[in-house]
């Protein structure tokens, strides 16, 4: 049996009503529902600043990786976990690579890096706190039973990768 199964039965054997509940919640910090219209917001307060480049930072650094995943997911267009019952109803689209654990990485990243620059001295607890929601959203999708481990971290790293690149070019 995979790693990929044996993790995703692991989680299955765990759940609970509660998990259940505060997953399919958690997993909504990774949605475009939660995280486009924050990206506005924190786009528009940067730019009334004048932080262009950390304005842009945030809107090509999750924009991106929202087109880069959404590719990828098409061209593999890997099917999703079937071993148990998931907890949600399944996406349509591909599983490789998890789109919400690439766009709340691009997010957090950005905004650490934005952080970073405008107000070093709060990099650190920036760096936590995008830590903790990066794991939270990751474990969710497994929990959920809507992605496999391997989409997960596919995902984790093209959002790595792609906010890596954005800092470069810009």
């Amino acid at each position: 049996m995979s790693w990929d199964h044996q993790i995703l039965l692991l989680m299955a054997a765990h759940r609970s009503e509660g998990l259940d509940c505060g997953f399919r919640a958690v997993t909504w910090l990774g949605s475009l529902y939660v995280l486009a219209p924050l990206a506005a917001l924190l786009g528009a307060v940067l730019l009334y600043f004048h932080k262009r480049w950390e304005a842009l930072m945030l809107g090509v650094g999750l924009g991106g990786a929202v087109l880069w995943v959404h590719l990828a997911k098409l061209l593999l267009a890997r099917p999703r976990p079937a071993l148990v019952e998931p907890v949600i109803a399944l996406p349509a689209d591909g599983s490789f690579p998890s789109a919400h654990t690439t766009q709340i990485v691009a997010f957090a990243l950005a905004v650490v890096l934005i952080v970073r620059r405008t107000w070093p001295e709060w990099q650190f607890a920036a760096l936590a706190v995008a830590a903790l929601l990066i794991i939270l959203v990751a474990i969710s999708r497994l929990y959920l039973q809507v992605h496999y481990p391997s989409d997960v971290l596919g995902g984790f790293l093209l959002g790595i990768g792609w906010i890596a690149l954005t800092r470069k070019i810009l």
